[in-house]
């Protein structure tokens, strides 16, 4: 998947696995957050982005 990919370069420390459900999960640190497998807005892929820095950050994703 070209999403994973992208975001792992980006993310290095981030595990993106896949749940039972089809859905995607990045464990960020303790945190976790989850991802839609396809994304379907233009927008998707920056708001995944901004979910993961705000986990690394430690607020709420």
């Amino acid at each position: 998947m070209k999403m994973i990919r992208e975001l792992g370069k980006q993310f290095p420390n981030v595990s993106i696995t896949k749940t039972r459900g089809g859905h995607l999960v990045a464990q960020v640190g303790s945190a976790r957050v989850f991802l839609a497998a396809t994304p379907s807005d233009a927008r998707a892929l920056a708001n995944i982005r901004t979910s993961i820095r705000r986990a690394e950050r430690g607020l709420r994703p």
